[in-house]
């Protein structure tokens, strides 16, 4: 039986008054108020178990709202962590590959506003992962795995200070290095920007896609994969060649589903992914 919010409180005056003058005799002649005690137990306990009842009923309407909304948020991001598994398996990076898909859950920053060395992802030993295997995004390159524990590992990214990549530039498939420092004599690059350096004279041109040279075994660098575009050329100011501006393929700043490559013929210890049709 539910009671209206006004009728509810009238039922509570009148019960607390009730109460009232009953504790005022009580202290006065306390055994001439025995009977008055049993019929205001008879009377006050319903109207206290319809508070109960109704505080019960909010507290269960409660518990099963917060159940749905996080029912509801699991679904979504069930959905979303699929959706971008099958991104990231439709993509030019993952194409052919063999890869085991990954979260990032941590990241280490640079000394650089914007500018991050590294990320920690939820796999590790015991799935096979190890040292010197390329990580990809669906957009391209994220970087190599550079140490690794049991249920994670650490991947070292384009943009740590330390990381040299070796690259083609262009349709001319240029040999270059990238880096994420800019070379003596010229300003620092913006947050997130890299740097190619032409190994031969041929200097790139704005546009031009820079691609993984390839590593021998594969490892850490499988050939092929997106790394960036160029955005602009620098000018010659005794650099020791050609070199331009990188914008890359992947944002790390916004990192979340990765993959770890597995070289032809490796596999890792759990299920992993093909990438392609």
């Amino acid at each position: 039986m539910a009671f209206r919010p006004q009728t509810r409180r009238r039922v509570l005056a009148v019960g607390l008054a009730g109460c009232l003058a009953i504790a005022v005799v009580d202290q006065a002649a306390p055994s001439a108020t025995a009977p008055l005690r049993r019929a205001a137990a008879e009377i006050v306990s319903p109207v206290q178990d319809v508070f109960t009842g109704h505080d019960d009923e909010i507290a269960r309407l409660t518990r099963e709202r917060d159940e749905a909304r996080r029912s509801s948020a699991d679904t979504r991001s069930n959905a979303a962590d699929l959706a971008a598994l099958r991104t990231l398996r439709g993509s030019v990076a993952a194409d052919g590959r063999t890869f085991l898909a990954a979260q990032v859950v941590g990241f280490t920053p640079g000394v650089t506003v914007g500018r991050l060395k590294q990320v920690t992802i939820d796999a590790g030993s015991s799935d096979g992962v190890r040292t010197n295997l390329t990580v990809i995004a669906a957009g391209g390159l994220v970087g190599r795995v550079v140490s690794v524990s049991t249920r994670s590992a650490t991947v070292q990214l384009l943009t740590d200070p330390s990381s040299v990549v070796g690259v083609r530039v262009g349709d001319d498939r240029l040999l270059a290095s990238l880096a994420s420092t800019a070379p003596a004599g010229l300003p620092g690059r913006e947050a997130g920007l890299l740097t190619v350096r032409i190994a031969g004279l041929t200097p790139a041109k704005v546009g031009d896609r820079v691609t993984t040279l390839g590593s021998i075994e594969e490892t850490p660098f499988v050939r092929e994969v997106p790394v960036g575009t160029v955005v602009a050329v620098d000018p010659d100011r005794g650099q020791g060649g050609p070199t331009a501006v990188v914008r890359p393929a992947v944002d790390p700043t916004r990192l979340d589903l990765v993959g770890v490559v597995f070289p032809a013929g490796s596999v890792p210890a759990r299920p992993a992914i093909r990438g392609g049709s």
